[in-house]
């Protein structure tokens, strides 16, 4: 048996890694960088230490023959929006025609990516279909007609999270024909164990995985909204979801930037396929301008706060504490902070201070990696945005050591003191 894993980012990594603790796996991704980088035993995102890489029956490439050996081809590669908020396939589609020219007869392919329910039967099946000149197997198939096995077995990765490893949550799988799922629980059950729930079928997978960030992204949009209300009401946000919470079924959910690549993109999936089907999901597509609003709602906020003040436009510089999409990630891709960053820029001076992320520069701002290096710079507002555990004891530290010249702090996740800023989500 050898194995696929199309895509080693957040999803196909540490699974190539899990697999490959019993079955040969080619750890495939077109970024020559990143292949680099695990040869080398690092991940580029830091989310899983060298220790990981050790004994594994695994080689990282990006030569697209080293595919043409595997029976196995199981595509982790990212499915995000476009600038209208469209689902943008094209690196699934991309994959998909790769590994088509190398599916065989009894050969099984599985989707982890995120789709739009009905993609993995409507789209992805005929492409493999036409490229490899087989068909997908299904249940009423004569025994032993030729062909492929399709599969949908959605992602459960969380970034940043070290509870809810790749190894530790139930995996959804679901197949094109009970062989399918056979052939395909086989692989999963030595990443999982006997935590594998097996759907109905490609849809439903396909659809509880959409559902699963829809229903997130919803919950935090009320609270953001509530936020916006209990400020206008001079209440305090976080003290009402600490009385709220001592309710037994009440949900805990906090105010704050939505963006990443599941709870800011999975519901745009949805809304898509429903369009089409001639069907506005007004609630879902109201949740998701609330929570794209936010950056504009905390500039607008902060643009408030100067005024009553009384300080000019011009007199503010501001530092921003996190920029990356969430706390304890690397990653700035769709990162709302961002679009704070964008925002502010175009009125005040903006620095940045993150030493979890790569970049040395957003948007044309300074990322200070250090806090000695912010010792001599002059800043009036201070924004904490995302406060990574590591800055924790920075953000008291600069304060403390700017505590004279700041005018403004806004707290974004009420990490401070409420006493201490002028506004919190």
């Amino acid at each position: 048996m050898k194995i696929s894993v199309i895509g080693q980012g957040y999803v196909g990594l540490p699974l190539s890694l899990a697999i490959s603790k019993k079955y040969n796996v080619i750890g495939y991704d077109i970024n020559l960088t990143k292949i680099r980088y695990l040869k080398k035993k690092k991940d580029p995102n830091n989310e899983i230490s060298k220790s990981n890489f050790i004994n594994k029956k695994i080689k990282f490439s990006n030569n697209i023959e080293d595919l043409s050996n595997s029976n196995y081809f199981i595509i982790a590669v990212p499915t995000p929006v476009d600038v209208n908020n469209k689902p943008d396939l094209y690196n699934l589609k991309s994959a998909i025609k790769s590994v088509g020219k190398f599916v065989k007869n009894n050969s099984t392919i599985i989707i982890e990516s995120t789709v739009y329910p009905g993609f993995t039967d409507e789209v992805c099946k005929p492409m493999i279909e036409k490229i490899s000149n087989l068909k997908c197997i299904k249940e009423d198939e004569k025994k032993g007609t030729k062909g492929f096995y399709l599969g949908f077995c959605p992602e459960r990765v969380n970034p940043g999270d070290k509870k809810h490893t790749i190894d530790k949550i139930t995996k959804v799988i679901s197949g094109s024909c009970k062989i399918a799922i056979k052939k395909i629980k086989k692989i999963y059950k030595v990443v999982n164990g006997k935590n594998i729930y097996v759907a109905d079928n490609i849809k439903v997978a396909e659809s509880a995985k959409i559902i699963e960030n829809t229903q997130r992204d919803l919950n935090i949009a009320l609270i953001n909204e509530l936020s916006k209300i209990f400020n206008l009401m001079n209440i305090d946000t976080n003290a009402v979801l600490k009385t709220a919470n001592t309710k037994w079924n009440f949900l805990d959910f906090k105010p704050g930037l939505v963006g990443g690549h599941c709870i800011g993109v999975d519901p745009y999936y949805l809304t898509y396929k429903s369009k089409k089907l001639g069907y506005k999901p007004d609630l879902i597509l109201s949740g998701r301008k609330m929570n794209d609003g936010i950056p504009e709602y905390l500039s607008q906020k902060i643009k408030k706060i100067a005024k009553l003040k009384k300080i000019k436009s011009s007199n503010i510089k501001c530092l921003i504490i996190g920029v990356s999409f969430k706390e304890n990630v690397s990653d700035i891709r769709n990162s709302k902070a961002i679009e704070l960053v964008k925002l502010l820029k175009k009125k005040y001076i903006v620095d940045l201070y993150d030493p979890i992320i790569n970049e040395i520069k957003v948007e044309n701002c300074l990322v200070y990696k250090k806090l000695s290096d912010l010792k001599n710079y002059y800043y009036n507002c201070i924004i904490i945005s995302v406060p990574h555990k590591t800055l924790i004891n920075d953000l008291k530290k600069i304060i403390k050591i700017k505590s004279k010249k700041i005018k403004i702090i806004i707290d974004i996740k009420s990490v401070l003191d409420k006493k201490i800023s002028d506004f919190r989500l």
